[in-house]
This record gives C-alpha cells, structure tokens and sequence, in this order.
C-alpha cells in the first residue's frame, strides 16, 4: 500500500506516537491499536484510520482495566503498521506537508493544558514523552511552522519509583517534559493546532479569553471563581 501524504496520515501518525501500539494476536493477525481514556478522542483516530485504509469504519471497542474504561480503536493492517514504526525521519515527508494535523495528533495522545490561578492567570501547554528525539522534533516543527517557542527538560530520571495504587512503578526510561508558557505562544498553540479533545480546548480557550479581557490579575480571580481549586494551585486537564 502506498501512503501518501495526508490531513488524516499526518494526524494518525501523531496520535499513533502519542498512545498507539502495533500488535499481534494469538492467530498472529497484525493490527494497529489505540487505546484511550477519551472517547472523542479514540472516534477521532477510528474515522482517520478507516478513511487511510479505505474501509468502512470500525466500531469502538469498550474495555475496562483497574476500573478504568478505555475505548480501543483497531485495524488489522500489517502495512500500515509496519508504516507507523518506521524511524522519525522516514515518516517526514508526512509530517513536514501536514505539520499542525501532526501536532494535533500527538498532543491530544500525550499533552495537557495546566492552568495556575494563583497570583495571577497563567497558562502552558505541555507534552510528555520518553522519546527525546520525538520532542526535539517537535519542538523544532513549533517554532518553524508556527512561530511557537518551548523549552524541553529531564522531569523524571530512569529508575525512579512512585506508588501506583498497590504497585511499584519503576521507571524504564528518562522522562521528558516539553513546555509552552510564553502567553503569545499558548494562544498560537491554541487557534492554530489545539486539542482533538474537546475539553481540553475549550478549557484553554476560556481561559486565554479571560486573559485577554480582563488582564491576568482579574483573570486569575474570575477563574477560581468559576472553577474550584481545593488541593492544588494547578489544574491539569487530562
């Protein structure tokens, strides 16, 4: 099969980075898979895949584990799998003609919107990830396509432990965090790349909104206002 370039590849391959998985079953039929929280998020990726493949579109599958639902999007298609793990740079000539359908994809699958009311209104967007190379990539399609400054940074070394329910988790790989802080960039990110998860955008757009019109001082005291903020100054739209 020939993939070429598109809206929708452009899109898969960001969100199939973020959250994908290409896997085999028992009777060793191949299939690319993604896994989510987010419904509209996972229908997203479901009609983006089916319109690549040329087929009718598959049904989300509903699963739960620990309690948690997921909704699973999944394709049997070899081809299209072995497409998506090739190296970064093979996928380029995809994601260098459809950068912001790239972009969208990927943070929907592993970014968030993290507001702080405190002391003011101030607002990042950010992206983690364990592949350094995949943010370097990222970071660099930001600032040439849109203008969008970031910084990367270590947030977790490999080895590090935290308490997971009644598991250990032990961390494989160094963990890394990219950030959007700068106000003039988080409103860019926003209007023209934003997240496929619909609370997640309209969130920050409420409030990039309130900044504008209100200043942020006003903004942060509207904000808690409107959304309650018990435990932590920082809320985290996941």
């Amino acid at each position: 099969m020939d993939f070429r370039p598109s809206r929708e590849l452009g899109y898969v391959i960001g969100a199939f980075l973020g959250d994908g998985s290409f896997v085999e079953d028992s009777d060793y039929h191949h299939h690319v898979k993604l896994a989510v929280r987010d419904k509209e998020f996972a229908k997203a990726f479901n009609e983006q895949v089916s319109f690549i493949l040329g087929r009718k579109t598959n049904k989300i599958i509903i699963t739960r584990d620990l309690g948690k639902v997921f909704y699973e999007s999944k394709y049997s298609s070899k081809e299209l799998g072995h497409f998506l793990e090739r190296p970064l740079q093979e996928l380029r000539f995809v994601i260098d003609a459809y950068p912001g359908e790239f972009l969208r994809g990927l943070f929907s699958a592993d970014g968030c919107g993290l507001v702080s009311a405190w002391a003011g209104l101030r607002m990042s967007i950010v992206l983690s990830n364990s592949n350094l190379s995949l943010l370097e990539l990222t970071q660099s399609i930001l600032l040439s396509h849109f203008q969008v400054n970031s910084r990367i940074y270590l947030a977790r070394k490999k080895g590090t432990t935290w308490k997971n329910g009644g598991k250990t988790v032990v961390l494989r790989k160094d963990h890394y965090i990219l950030r959007i802080q700068r106000v003039r960039d988080v409103r860019t990110f926003t209007s023209k790349i934003g997240f496929q998860i619909r609370r997640k955008q309209e969130r920050m757009e409420r409030a990039i909104e309130l900044v504008d019109r209100l200043g942020p001082t006003k903004a942060g005291a509207m904000w808690k206002t409107q959304y309650v903020i018990r435990v932590s100054p920082h809320v985290k739209f996941s």
